[in-house]
C-alpha cells in the first residue's frame, strides 16, 4: 500500500485522480501570462504540472532534449575548436533554439505529419506575405524549409549544424585539422592569432540568422492574431538529465533562456521549461557575465511553492483514493489512519516540518509510515518515528544527489555541521571543531571536481600561513543553506532563516561567528543528532 511515488512520470495510478489545481498550474495554463519557466527543487510538481497540461488541453507538444541530437553539436570538432579558441557560441546556441522552437509551432499550429502537408503550410504562409521587406526576409528563412516542416528535431540541428561547419571549415580548415591532431594546438597559439580567428567566426555566426528567425516569429505572430480560439503550448522538460555533454550544456540552457522572450509576441502560445533549482544556479555560475542577469528574467519565472493546507489536501485526496480503491467507499483521510500525536505536534506537522515543503517528501515520508505499520489498522507515534529513520537517510542522500551538479563535495560539508552532535550549534563553534581542517583538506587533495566552488576556498585555507576557519566556514554555510540542509539566525533576536521558506539565498557576508546554526530537522535522525 502507497499514497503514489514520489516521481509523476511513473505515478499515473494517483497523478491525475488526485491532482491538485493551486495557483502556479493556472499561471502555467495561461497563455497571457509571461511565466515560461517552471522553476523548483526536484519533487516540487514541475512534470506533474506539465503531464496535466499535456492531458487537458487540444494542443500540446513534449519536447525531449535526449531527442534532439545536441551531442552532435557538441562532438563537433569544428565547434570545439570555436570554444576552445574563445568564440562566443551564444548566437549559434540561440538560433539552434529559435529554430527548433519555430519548426515545433509550425508543425503543432497546423499539425504537420508529411511532406505534402509541409509544402501546403508554406504554400499558406506565403500567401500572406506582399510587398513587406520583413516578412519577404521570414518566407526566404521557411524556404530553405518548406518541404520538411515534418522531419525529426534531430534531423533539423544536424542540418543547421552542418551548414554552419562548412561555412566555418572554408575559412578555416587548415587550423581546424591542427586542432584535431591533438597536442593542445590551441594552446600554441597567440592571442592576435585566436582573436582573428574569433573574429572571422563571429562574422558567419553573425545576428543576420537571428534577425531572420525574429521576422519568421513575427510573420506567426500576424498570422496568430486571426485565430483566437486555439491556444499551443510547447512543454520543455528533462533538462536535469544527461541530454548533451556538461561542457555545453548549461551554455545550451542560457541560451534557450535567452530565447524564450522572443516568442511572446505568439499571443495563442505558451512554451514552458521546467528547470531544477540547482540547474539554474549551474547556469548562473557558469554562464555568469554582465550580460545575463537572472533579475531580467524574473517575470519569465514561475515558482513552485506549496503551503501546509495544499499538502493536507494533496495527502488526503491520495489517502481517501487508496482506500476507496482497496476497500471502500466511505471518505478514509489522513487524519482518520494518523490518530496520535508525535510528541506534542500532531503527525501531519511533525511529517511536514521535515520536509522541505514539497510533495514529494511528504509522499515519501507518508508512504514510509504506511509500510512500518503494515497489517494495523492506525499509525501510531512510535511507527512515524521508526518510518522518520528510513526517510531521513533517503532524503540525505537525495539532496546530495540533487545538488551534485552544482556542489559536488556537498557530503562532506553536512558531516562537518553533523560533527557537533547537536541540532542547533553557535558558528563560533563550528570553527573550533578539527573537522575543519579535515574538510579543508580533503577537498583540496582530491583536486578539484567537476565545477566545485568550495575548492578555491579550501586552497586558499590549506595554503594560507595564517589559518582562519571563519571565513571557510561561512562559505560553507552559504551552500548549505542554499541547498536547505541548514537554517540560519544571524543576529539575537532573528528567528531562523531556510531557504525553501524564505530567501533563497544569503550573502555570505551576513554569516558571522556570532550566528547559529540549525540543522533541518529533515536530517536529524540520518545524521543521529539530539533531539
Amino acid at each position: 500500500m502507497t499514497i503514489g511515488t514520489g516521481s509523476a512520470e511513473t505515478d499515473d495510478e494517483f497523478l491525475f485522480d488526485c491532482f491538485i489545481h493551486y495557483p502556479p498550474v493556472e499561471i502555467c495554463q495561461d497563455v497571457k501570462s509571461p511565466a515560461m519557466i517552471v522553476a523548483g527543487r526536484t519533487g516540487a510538481g514541475k512534470t506533474a504540472i506539465f503531464r496535466h497540461i499535456k492531458g487537458s488541453v487540444e494542443h500540446a507538444v513534449d519536447i525531449d532534449p535526449s531527442e534532439m541530437a545536441m551531442s552532435y553539436a557538441s562532438n563537433s570538432d569544428v565547434l570545439n575548436f570555436l570554444q576552445a579558441i574563445g568564440a562566443d557560441l551564444d548566437l549559434f546556441f540561440q538560433i539552434l533554439w529559435k529554430h527548433v522552437l519555430c519548426i515545433e509551432y509550425i508543425r503543432l499550429r497546423w499539425s504537420v505529419q508529411d511532406e505534402q502537408k509541409s509544402l501546403n503550410v508554406f504554400a499558406h504562409l506565403a500567401a500572406l506575405v506582399t510587398k513587406d521587406a520583413r516578412k519577404q526576409r521570414a518566407l526566404n528563412y521557411l524556404r530553405e524549409w518548406e518541404g520538411r516542416f515534418w522531419i525529426t528535431m534531430d534531423q533539423n540541428i544536424k542540418e543547421i549544424t552542418e551548414s554552419y561547419e562548412g561555412k566555418i571549415s572554408a575559412e578555416m580548415g587548415g587550423e581546424i585539422q591542427k586542432f584535431k591532431a591533438g597536442g593542445r594546438y590551441e594552446k600554441r597559439m597567440s592571442t592576435d592569432r585566436k582573436s582573428e580567428l574569433v573574429a572571422r567566426a563571429r562574422r558567419i555566426m553573425n545576428a543576420d540568422q537571428l534577425a531572420e528567425l525574429a521576422s519568421v516569429i513575427d510573420l506567426l505572430a500576424e498570422y496568430d492574431l486571426s485565430d483566437k480560439m486555439n491556444k499551443f503550448y510547447i512543454l520543455v522538460d528533462r533538462l536535469d538529465e544527461r541530454w548533451v555533454d556538461a561542457s555545453i550544456r548549461f551554455r545550451l540552457i542560457r541560451a534557450l533562456i535567452e530565447s524564450l522572450k522572443a516568442f511572446k509576441r505568439i499571443t495563442n502560445l505558451k512554451i514552458l521549461v521546467a528547470l531544477r533549482t540547482d540547474i539554474l544556479e549551474r547556469v548562473v555560475q557558469e554562464t555568469s557575465d554582465l550580460t545575463f542577469q537572472r533579475e531580467k528574467f524574473e517575470d519569465y519565472f514561475v515558482r513552485l511553492k506549496w503551503s501546509r493546507p495544499q499538502l493536507k489536501s494533496l495527502v488526503d485526496k491520495r489517502m481517501d483514493h487508496l482506500f476507496k480503491r482497496q476497500y471502500s467507499t466511505k471518505p478514509i483521510l489522513f487524519d482518520d489512519v494518523f490518530t496520535y500525536k508525535v510528541g506534542n505536534q500532531s503527525p501531519f506537522d511533525y511529517i511536514v516540518d521535515r520536509t522541505f515543503l514539497r510533495p514529494r517528501d511528504v509522499i515519501a515520508f507518508v508512504n514510509e509510515c504506511i509500510k512500518v505499520a503494515e497489517g494495523e489498522y492506525e499509525i501510531t507515534a512510535s511507527k512515524v518515528r521508526r518510518a522518520e529513520l528510513e526517510f531521513s537517510r533517503i532524503r540525505r542522500d537525495a539532496l546530495e544527489q540533487e545538488w551534485k551538479s552544482a556542489f559536488p563535495t556537498l557530503g562532506i560539508m553536512i558531516d562537518l555541521i553533523a560533527a557537533n552532535k547537536r541540532t542547533y550549534i553557535d558558528v563560533s563553534a563550528v570553527c573550533s571543531r578539527p573537522e575543519v581542517e579535515d574538510l579543508a583538506l580533503a577537498v583540496y587533495s582530491s583536486g578539484k571536481q567537476d565545477f566545485d566552488p568550495l575548492f578555491d576556498v579550501a586552497r586558499n585555507y590549506v595554503e594560507a600561513k595564517q589559518q582562519n576557519p571563519l571565513q571557510m566556514i561561512c562559505f560553507v554555510l552559504g551552500i548549505l543553506y542554499r541547498v536547505g540542509a541548514v537554517g540560519l539566525k544571524l543576529r539575537a533576536g532573528d528567528r531562523y532563516n531556510y531557504s525553501h521558506l524564505d530567501q533563497p539565498i544569503i550573502p555570505i557576508g551576513l554569516i558571522d561567528e556570532n550566528s547559529k546554526v540549525g540543522i533541518h530537522p529533515m536530517l536529524h535522525a540520518a545524521l543521529r543528532l539530539e533531539r
